[in-house]
C-alpha cells in the first residue's frame, strides 16, 4: 500500500513532469517556426499538384498516366532530396539547410508559373522536389536536438502538423484564386505556383532568428579544436532497420489508404461525397485533431504506446469504411482515418532520432531511414491498384493495408522505448 509520502512525492513528480512539458522555451518555438512553417508550405506545394493534375491535363493535354509520371518525378526528388539534404545538413547545419531547401522549392515552384510545355513542368518539378524532401530531413533533426527530452515528441508533432495544414491552404487558395479567376484553367493554376514562391520571403527573416542546433554546434566546435564528442563510433544498424521499416510501413499505409480510398468509396461504395468539401474537412480535421491529441499524451505516455493506440485505431476505421456501406458510418470512419493514419505520422521525427541514437549522421540516416522508407509509398498504390480490377479485388487491395497495420504494430512491439532519451 503506498503511503501518504509516496502519494504526496507523486503528485510533485507529476506537478513538475506537467511544468517541464509546457514549458516551452524561445529557442524551441524558433526552431519550431521555421521547420513548422517550411513543412506546411512544403505541404502546400505538394497537396497543389494533386488538386491541379485535372486543370494541367487540359492544359497540356496529357493522359492519366502522363498526369502520373508528375507525381511519381514529385517523389522520386523528394526520396532523394531528403537523403541528400540530411547529408548536407550534418555538414552545413540544421538551420541554413533547412533555409537552403525551403529556398530550392521555393524557387522551383514559382517557375512552374511559366512552363511551357509538359517536358519543362517535369523537370522543374522535380529539382524543387529536391528541396521539399530536404525541408522535412533538415526540420526534424532540429527539432529532435532543440528541443527538451521531456517534450521532443511534443515538438515533433506539432511540426508534423504542417501536413494537414497546408493541405487545407493549398484548398483554401485555389478556391479563392478559382472564385476571382473564374476557375484554374488559363492562368490561374500559374498564379497559385507564383504563390508558392513565398515562402522563402517569409521564412528568410525567420531563420535569421532561429539558433543552429546546439548539439550541431557543439559537435562543430569539438571537431574544430580537434576533440572528440561523446556519440557512438559504430552505426546503430538495428536502430536504422528499425526506422526505415516503421516508416516503410506506415508510407504503405498513408499512400495506399489516401490514394485509393476516394476511388474505393465512388466505384464500390457508390457514395457521391468524396469530392465534397465534407469529405476533405472530416479527413484534414481528423489529421489535425490526430497531431494534437499525440503531442498532448506522447511524451507522457511515451513512443510505443501512443504508436501502437494509432495503429489501433487506423486498423478500426479502415475495417469500418470497408465494410460499411451507412453514410454517415462511412464519414466518421473518415474521420478516424485521418485521425491514425496521418496523425501516427507526429511521432517520426523524435523517434527516428532516438531510436537512430547519438552520431554525427543523424541528419544523413534520418533522412535515409524516412525517405527510404517512401518506398512503401511507391508500393501500396501499385499492389492495391493491381488487384482491384473489381470490387472484390478492390476490397482485398485495400486490406492488405490492415495486414501493413499489423506489421508496423509488430516493429513497434520489438522495439525499444525511447522516451526522454538523450541526445549528444
Amino acid at each position: 500500500m503506498k503511503t501518504s509520502a509516496d502519494l504526496t512525492a507523486g503528485a510533485i513528480g507529476r506537478e513538475e513532469e506537467g511544468k517541464r512539458y509546457k514549458d516551452i522555451t524561445r529557442v524551441e518555438w524558433r526552431s519550431l517556426s521555421l521547420a513548422g512553417l517550411g513543412w506546411t508550405f512544403e505541404s502546400y506545394d505538394s497537396f497543389l499538384l494533386s488538386l491541379l493534375l485535372p486543370t494541367l491535363a487540359l492544359q497540356f493535354g496529357l493522359t492519366k498516366a502522363q498526369l502520373g509520371l508528375f507525381t511519381s518525378i514529385t517523389a522520386a526528388g523528394q526520396i532523394l532530396g531528403g537523403i541528400l539534404f540530411g547529408y548536407v545538413s550534418d555538414r552545413l547545419g540544421r538551420v541554413r539547410t533547412a533555409m537552403l531547401c525551403i529556398a530550392i522549392y521555393s524557387l522551383f515552384s514559382g517557375l512552374l508559373a511559366f512552363a511551357p510545355n509538359e517536358h519543362w513542368f517535369a523537370a522543374i518539378r522535380f529539382c524543387g522536389a529536391l528541396g521539399m524532401g530536404g525541408t522535412w530531413t533538415a526540420g526534424a533533426a532540429l527539432i529532435a536536438e532543440t528541443w527538451h527530452a521531456s517534450r521532443r515528441g511534443k515538438g515533433g508533432a506539432l511540426m508534423q502538423m504542417g501536413l494537414p495544414i497546408g493541405a487545407i491552404l493549398a484548398i483554401t487558395i485555389s478556391g479563392i484564386v478559382s472564385g476571382i479567376n473564374d476557375g484554374l484553367a488559363g492562368g490561374g493554376w500559374r498564379v497559385l505556383f507564383l504563390i508558392g514562391a513565398l515562402p522563402f520571403f517569409i521564412l528568410f527573416f525567420v531563420a535569421r532568428k532561429t539558433p543552429e542546433s546546439p548539439i550541431w554546434l557543439e559537435r562543430k566546435q569539438a571537431q574544430a579544436q580537434a576533440r572528440t564528442v561523446s556519440v557512438d563510433a559504430k552505426l546503430n544498424v538495428r536502430g536504422l532497420l528499425t526506422a526505415f521499416t516503421f516508416i516503410f510501413f506506415l508510407q504503405y499505409l498513408y499512400w495506399g489508404v489516401f490514394t485509393w480510398t476516394p476511388t474505393f468509396l465512388v466505384t464500390v461504395k457508390h457514395l457521391d461525397f468524396v469530392h465534397s468539401l465534407k469529405f476533405v474537412l472530416a479527413l484534414q480535421f481528423g489529421a489535425i485533431s490526430g497531431f494534437l491529441l499525440f503531442s498532448a499524451f506522447v511524451d507522457r505516455l511515451g513512443r510505443r504506446p501512443m504508436f501502437m493506440a494509432y495503429l489501433l485505431v487506423g486498423a478500426a476505421a479502415v475495417f469500418g469504411y470497408i465494410l460499411s456501406w451507412n453514410a454517415l458510418v462511412l464519414m466518421v470512419a473518415i474521420f478516424f482515418t485521418g485521425f491514425s493514419v496521418n496523425g501516427i505520422f507526429a511521432g517520426a521525427g523524435p523517434f527516428l532520432a532516438e531510436i537512430i541514437g547519438n552520431t554525427a549522421s543523424r541528419g544523413f540516416l534520418m533522412g535515409l531511414a524516412y525517405n527510404g522508407g517512401r518506398l512503401g509509398g511507391f508500393i501500396a498504390p501499385l499492389v492495391i491498384g493491381t488487384l482491384a480490377t473489381n470490387a472484390g479485388g478492390f476490397v482485398l487491395g485495400l486490406s492488405t493495408t490492415i495486414v501493413a497495420f499489423i506489421a508496423a504494430a509488430i516493429v513497434v512491439y520489438f522495439a525499444p522505448e525511447t522516451r526522454g532519451k538523450t541526445l549528444v
